[in-house]
This record gives C-alpha cells, sequence and structure tokens, in this order.
C-alpha cells in the first residue's frame, strides 16, 4: 500500500490509498511500465495514477535520473470497481533536457 505519512487515518476514512505492482521493463530498451491500483472513492483513478507516477519517479530517483512518461492507459469507469493506471516511462540523465 503506498499512502504518505500521516495519510493513513484518511485513508480509512476514504479507503483509497493506491498500489503498485512494481516496476518492469518494456518492450524497448531503458523503457519501464507500472500499473497504479485504486478502488473505493470516486477519486480512485487519481489515486492510481498517482501511485504509478510516484513509483516511476521514485525508480528514476534511485538511479539518479529524472523520469519521463512515454505513455498512460486507465481502465476501471465505477467508482467502486477497481481503477488503473499503468504507466510507461524511462529514466532521464538528470541534465537531458529531452523528455
Amino acid at each position: 500500500m503506498r499512502c504518505a505519512p500521516g495519510a493513513i487515518a484518511l485513508s480509512l476514512l476514504l479507503a483509497a490509498c493506491g498500489t503498485t505492482n512494481g516496476v518492469t521493463a518494456g518492450a524497448q530498451p531503458n523503457t519501464y511500465t507500472v500499473t497504479g491500483k485504486a478502488t473505493g472513492t470516486r477519486m480512485s483513478w487519481v489515486t492510481a495514477r498517482n501511485a504509478a507516477m510516484d513509483a516511476a519517479s521514485d525508480y528514476c530517483k534511485q538511479r539518479s535520473e529524472r523520469v519521463a512518461i512515454r505513455s498512460e492507459a486507465t481502465s476501471g469507469v465505477r467508482s467502486l470497481e477497481e481503477q488503473t493506471s499503468t504507466v510507461s516511462f524511462s529514466c532521464l540523465p538528470q541534465n537531458d533536457a529531452r523528455g
């Protein structure tokens, strides 16, 4: 479960902390994917997206690089259905202006 410190009490009220499946290698070199998931509120898609974006950013930061989002796909349409956001990204050097 990926919740900011102090958000646990609030998340119990909202029942929507995002989780991720972990970063996996993509089809192209230096390309990765991660899927964020959330269920329970009208804002679940935002929670799922934030979880995926945070995981991508954290992955690149661990490599002393910055994230460059390549694409995003979403699924889930009802507030009680699992919402997902799958992000494809690359890590670029901090001083690289591309991305």
